[in-house]
C-alpha cells in the first residue's frame, strides 16, 4: 500500500491568504489536490495543516484523512514533512508527497509515478525536463530522508545525494511543476515551470 502526504501548513506570505482555501472554479485548491489523489487510488492520505488548521477543517471535508497539525509551521517545510511521515501507517510501503498548492496536477501523472513505484526507491514526473510532483519515496528511504530534513528544505538534498535511486517519467502535464505562490500564478496563461528546484 502506498500512502499520500499533502503538505498544507505553509504560511502563504507571498500569496497573502490561506492558499489551501483559494477557490478555482468554486472549489478550494486543497479539495482539488485530494480529489486528484483519490482518482489515482491512493489511500490513506495524510494532510499536514498549520496555523489555519481550524478554518481549513471548517471549509474542507477531511473525513477519512489522517490530519496532522504542525504547531510550529514557521520552522519550515521540513518540520511538516517529518510530522507527516510519522503519521503514516506502519504497513505503508511508500509515500507520494505533494503540496496543497498544486491544484492543476492531473491524476494521470500520479498514476505514472505509481507505475514507477513498483520498482523504484524514489520516483517523480518530469515535464519538459523539469522534475515535478508528486515524489515517491519507498519506506526504505524514509530514515535517510528524515535525517536530511532541515528548515524550509524538503527532499531535494536527499534526492540529489541519491540520484542513482531516482527514476523519472516524462509526462504531458504542466500541472506537475505548477504551484500557486503568488496571485498571478492563478491566471490561465501562467504555465512556466515554477518548481525547477522541486523537492
Amino acid at each position: 500500500m502506498i500512502a499520500g502526504l499533502v503538505l498544507a501548513a505553509g504560511l502563504g506570505r507571498r500569496m497573502g491568504t490561506v492558499k489551501p482555501l483559494i477557490r478555482i472554479d468554486g472549489t478550494p485548491v486543497l479539495c482539488r489536490v485530494l480529489a486528484t489523489l483519490d482518482a489515482s487510488g491512493i489511500r490513506p492520505v495524510a494532510v499536514v495543516l498549520g496555523r489555519d488548521a481550524e478554518r481549513i477543517r471548517r471549509e474542507v471535508d477531511l473525513a477519512g484523512r489522517l490530519v496532522v497539525v504542525n504547531p510550529s509551521p514557521e520552522r519550515g517545510m521540513a518540520s511538516s514533512l517529518a510530522l507527516g511521515l510519522a503519521a503514516l501507517p506502519d504497513d505503508a510501503e511508500g509515500v507520494v508527497i505533494l503540496h496543497a498548492d498544486m491544484p492543476f496536477l492531473q491524476p494521470t501523472t500520479v498514476r505514472a509515478v505509481l507505475r514507477l513505484a513498483t520498482e523504484a526507491d524514489i520516483a517523480a514526473p518530469c515535464w519538459q525536463g523539469v522534475r515535478g510532483f508528486p515524489v515517491f519515496f519507498r519506506r526504505s528511504q524514509w530514515d535517510g530522508l528524515r535525517a536530511s530534513l532541515h528548515g524550509d528544505a524538503g527532499g531535494r538534498a536527499f534526492i540529489r545525494r541519491h540520484a542513482d535511486r531516482l527514476q523519472t517519467v516524462q509526462v504531458e502535464d504542466p500541472g506537475c511543476v505548477r504551484d500557486i505562490d503568488r496571485p498571478d500564478d492563478l491566471t490561465p496563461q501562467k504555465e512556466a515551470p515554477c518548481c525547477a528546484t522541486s523537492e
